[in-house]
């Protein structure tokens, strides 16, 4: 027989067989069909073999019991996941028991707060990967266990969790698991444009990034309902991130690349804690329904990239004046400009560099008009490629379909030797890539790595509102982006043929 437990684990059948041995057999699995519904499993994603399975069939967590007899009366049997951790010794000496179940009570939790204000979502299937051999190791390779970190892949729609008792292990990390689901939220109910890589406490970040990772840690905050963001590390130790208060404290610098800032501002948005006194700004909240409306709604299809200015700017149109005048003051006290539309137009704050940074995205109508632009690696400094004004943004006006002469000239002199024929890594490289509504159009953009200019034809199907990255590729490759100068400027112009 099957049955599936109630949210504190109780469970019954009905009818069984008198007098028969039998045992019970818990999976690690929320199951739910009709409206809402979710499917999500936790497996032990490390198979060395020369040909593992495949990771959705790879083996389900699961915890018996032992044998009993079923008798000729009612009988109540109690069945307790265990940690296999042991005090006396301080370090785990049995099964791990509890560990994937409690994977599902905090993803349980997340998915608990959609339901309360979409009581009827249906949750994309997702696989949670979590072993006692996943270690921080890099390169990735999932069969082995060696993940960089934990993480959330939108191809495989699965969360990978780290579980190594001799490095880190997170499966009673509540927030960190949230975290990542709330990375599954974007891909599944949303959208998320950002860049990825490593990202730190007062990175400047491209705004995507920020805003993805902001989003997802506030979101952990509002589902466990606990504004202490807790990452311990190695057990039996007092090592890891103990304390990343989503409710209180801030760091240095604030503003809209800064994923401390993104978070704070939409975790104070949903709570009830005037956390600053009588005097402070936090001093109301908007609840979770107008947030989950704006990320499954314009959020899921801006014309912009996702972030923090598609964010507020359409959140801001949903709310009456009272609740606009608090979104506004949480971003004042994030260091950001209130007023900005969704492309940030009216930000001011230009984390200290007055050339490479703002505006947020530089307009350009596709009638031969020449706009400049400038990008800079000068955020950078361990040459990750995903702070801000690396990537430069572009709001491309295209009147109507067709051709399009594109026509990228490097215009900064003077910091450049001469053009030497055998090093052609000496000169600048400008690249772009295009986008419609978050999908790269790939014949659109080019990567041609001509010297000092990027000159081709592209065709659209306009008319329409096009994004771009504008990039110095020099900054993206390894053999030049700790020395090559910063910042470098584009002479940029669409002509329709």
């Amino acid at each position: 027989d099957r049955t599936t437990a109630d949210d504190s684990g109780a469970y019954s059948f009905a009818g069984v067989d008198t007098d028969t041995t039998v045992r019970l057999r818990v999976r690690a699995e929320l199951k739910r069909q009709g409206s809402p519904s979710w499917d999500v499993e936790v497996r032990d994603n490390v198979d060395t073999s020369a040909t593992p399975p495949p990771l959705g069939s790879r083996p389900l967590y699961t915890l018996s019991g032992s044998q009993f007899n079923t008798g000729t009366a009612d009988v109540t049997r109690d069945l307790t996941a265990t940690t296999g951790w042991n005090v006396a010794s301080n370090s785990y000496t049995d099964t791990r028991a509890a560990a994937p179940f409690s994977v599902l009570d905090a993803i349980y939790s997340a998915i608990q707060l959609v339901v309360s204000v979409d009581p009827d979502a249906a949750f994309a299937p997702l696989d949670a990967f979590w072993s006692v051999n996943n270690t921080p190791l890099s390169p990735t390779d999932i069969d082995a266990g060696a993940l960089p970190t934990s993480f959330y892949r939108r191809d495989l729609d699965s969360l990978f969790l780290l579980g190594d008792a001799n490095s880190d292990t997170e499966e009673f990390d509540d927030h960190v698991i949230v975290h990542e689901w709330g990375h599954y939220f974007e891909d599944n109910f949303s959208r998320t444009d950002s860049v990825g890589g490593a990202h730190g406490i007062g990175d400047q970040l491209d705004p995507r990034l920020a805003f993805g990772e902001g989003w997802a840690t506030a979101l952990s905050g509002m589902a466990l309902n606990d504004p202490i963001y807790c990452d311990t590390g190695r057990p039996g130790t007092t090592t890891g991130f103990l304390a990343l208060g989503t409710e209180t404290g801030s760091y240095d610098p604030q503003g809209w690349y800064d994923e401390v800032s993104v978070l704070r501002f939409i975790y104070d948005l949903w709570d009830t804690t005037n956390d600053e006194g009588t005097t402070g700004t936090d001093n109301g909240s908007i609840g979770f329904g107008p947030i989950y409306n704006v990320m499954v709604g314009p959020q899921a299809f801006t014309d912009s990239f996702t972030t923090v200015f598609s964010f507020a700017a359409e959140l801001r149109s949903m709310l009456p004046p009272a609740d606009q005048v608090f979104l506004d003051s949480q971003l004042v006290r994030e260091d950001m400009t209130p007023g900005f539309d969704k492309w940030g137009a009216g930000e001011l704050n230009n984390a200290g560099d007055a050339v490479s940074v703002l505006p947020v995205y530089t307009e350009l109508t596709a009638d031969g008009s020449v706009v400049n632009v400038c990008a800079t690696s000068n955020f950078d400094p361990f040459h990750e490629n995903n702070k801000i004004s690396e990537l430069r943004f572009l709001r491309i006006n295209i009147p109507s379909n067709g051709n399009y002469d594109v026509s990228i000239t490097t215009t900064t002199t003077g910091v450049l030797p001469p053009d030497d024929p055998l090093d052609p890594a000496d000169q600048s490289d400008p690249d772009i890539y295009i986008f419609r509504d978050g999908v790269r159009d790939f014949a659109a953009s080019s990567t041609k790595g001509d010297a000092n200019q990027e000159i081709y034809t592209a065709t659209f199907s306009g008319p329409d509102t096009y994004v771009a990255e504008l990039v110095e590729y020099r900054y993206f490759d390894e053999a030049t982006a700790a020395t090559f100068p910063a910042p470098m400027c584009f002479d940029v112009s669409f002509t329709p043929q």
